[in-house]
């Protein structure tokens, strides 16, 4: 399976909601605020911006990009993340952490906090974005004793019930939800449908409107796409 053609295809699910769906960014918040979160969508693609100043009479904010541009942009072109007001996460400012981007370690500090999200930048570049606090792992995280790894079974599958509950890519943008009887939940961002797996030899093909994504089970419990694929996917679970 195509990995890019199978996030295409939700991209361009996600595009036709939009356009039916276009009043219903902020229906359930009433009004934007100065604090909440959002995701901008721009020729570079999606990212999280926090709201600085709240709407005028036409309906535009200013939102404040991790880059530090604050730009100014119709609410009905944003997508709620999160609320202001939202109790902050208990990671300090200015603590080191690392964090899992594409199956590539990263390293850096925390530049801000709002409610569950993160702004980190890495030690190595400028790069600055919102994570979620709970992906992040400070230093004394890991300096703690790792628990044993499970044993592989000797047919090399997947042991019955290994794959139930909740998994998710390291920003959270993919999650699964593996149910009984091989039914499972695909979630892009605010949007789930409906899905089924199928356990294979130490892997699970997950069926999405009649495409596969075959995600292979690593030794660290993690689950991945082919590591060659243009867009490659990591999911751990939740």
């Amino acid at each position: 399976m195509n990995t890019a053609r199978f996030i295409h295809w939700l991209s361009c699910l996600a595009c036709a909601v939009s356009v039916v769906f276009p009043a219903l960014v902020f229906a359930q918040s009433n009004r934007a605020a100065v604090g909440d979160l959002v995701e901008f969508t721009s020729g570079l693609g999606p990212t999280l911006a926090e709201i600085i100043v709240e709407p005028d009479a036409a309906g535009y904010v200013v939102i404040l990009l991790p880059t530090g541009k604050e730009i100014p942009v119709n609410t009905g072109k944003l997508q709620l993340i999160q609320k202001a007001g939202t109790p902050n996460a208990p990671m300090p400012v200015g603590e080191a952490v690392s964090w899992i981007s594409g199956g590539v370690s990263e390293r850096g500090h925390v530049t801000k906090v709002n409610g569950n999200w993160c702004q980190v930048k890495s030690d190595t570049a400028t790069t600055i974005g919102w994570l979620d606090c709970k992906s992040l792992r400070t230093a004394a995280q890991a300096n703690l004793p790792k628990p044993a790894p499970a044993s592989k079974p000797a047919n090399g599958k997947l042991p019955p019930g290994a794959l139930l509950g909740k998994w998710e890519n390291a920003d959270g943008s993919f999650k699964l939800e593996f149910q009984g009887a091989g039914k499972c939940f695909l979630s892009m961002g605010p949007m789930t449908n409906g899905c089924t797996y199928a356990p294979g030899n130490g892997a699970v093909t997950v069926t999405f409107a009649g495409e596969d994504l075959v995600l292979t089970a690593n030794p660290d419990g993690s689950l991945s796409s082919d590591a060659d694929a243009m867009m490659p996917m990591r999911f751990t679970r939740k």
